[in-house]
């Protein structure tokens, strides 16, 4: 069984790992924006279709632009160090 540092170090990796999957999220869903704009612009292209994908790209563009994202990158960041700086004996009592 690990010790209580072992298991600290376990809580540290696993907090950087759920930042950086909470990071994930959110440029998956401005992804999938994305991909919805392209769609969109095929369609306006190809089929002379009045959907326009200019609202699609803004808000694919706002949420990368988002204080929730920006914090969201700033927390994996820091957890990413933290992780990090304990694997190599900088956070150990």
């Amino acid at each position: 069984m690990p010790n209580s540092e072992m298991q600290n170090g376990a809580l540290i990796t696993r907090d950087a790992h759920v930042a950086l999957a909470e990071l994930k999220q959110l440029v998956d869903r401005a992804t999938e924006k994305l991909r919805t704009a392209e769609r969109e612009t095929v369609g306006v292209i190809g089929h002379g279709c009045d959907q326009h994908p200019l609202q699609t790209l803004r808000d694919a563009a706002d949420a990368l632009q988002s204080p929730k994202f920006e914090a969201a990158v700033s927390r994996a960041k820091e957890k990413m160090q933290s992780a990090l700086n304990w694997h190599l004996g900088l956070q150990r009592g």
